[in-house]
């Protein structure tokens, strides 16, 4: 005998199917704008709260439609503010790669510009970056006003680089760090800020 036990949604969970839902055209919506300001809302206020991960999948494939979706500049502008906000939400919210898929939706949408593009320009330039993740002994690095991120940047075995390890570990709060960034890309770290 087969015997199921269903568990109700809780509020939140909820809440992101009827997200999702309206970006599919499959449940109420007042209007594909209206709805992504009402989502940009609900992960700032929510961004403490622990999601399920079916909740989180919901989120990330309703930020995602409403990503590809194809309308007006002024559209594009809530996309892009819809994504910005994506990824300033916790890990716990959304997983590194979920936040990689996002940053490239964001620079399809500011036309595919990309670091080794806007570095092109100049020799060589010292510029703040934020660690988002570190993966063994290298770091992934954002531009928190370009969304630009650098991937790859070897954390050195110095003081620096324990620094950065222990801060990124230990606290809740961005870790940032300066770096040199020359003309082919290549990221070199310099320091890091606010230790």
């Amino acid at each position: 005998i087969l015997i199921r036990c269903c568990f109700p949604m809780s509020g939140l969970e909820q809440r992101c199917l009827q997200f999702h839902e309206a970006a599919l055209g499959t449940g109420k919506s007042k209007g594909d704008e209206k709805e992504m300001l009402t989502l940009r809302k609900f992960l700032h206020k929510n961004q403490q709260q622990r999601f399920t991960d079916k909740a989180t999948s919901r989120l990330f494939d309703t930020i995602q439609v409403y990503a590809t979706k194809k309308e007006d500049s002024n559209f594009r502008e809530s996309q892009e503010g819809l994504l910005e906000d994506a990824l300033k939400m916790p890990f716990t919210v959304f997983t590194t790669k979920q936040k990689k898929t996002m940053m490239k939706r964001l620079e399809e949408l500011r036309g595919g510009t990309s670091a080794s593009n806007a570095q092109s320009q100049s020799q060589s330039q010292e510029e703040t970056l934020s660690v988002i993740d570190i993966d063994k002994d290298k770091l992934v690095l954002m531009n928190d006003e370009t969304g630009d991120t650098y991937e790859g940047v070897s954390l050195p075995p110095t003081e620096i680089g324990k620094a950065i390890q222990r801060a990124f570990e230990e606290t809740d709060s961005v870790v940032q760090v300066r770096v040199r960034i020359d003309a082919d890309s290549t990221v070199a770290l310099v320091d890091i800020l606010d230790e």
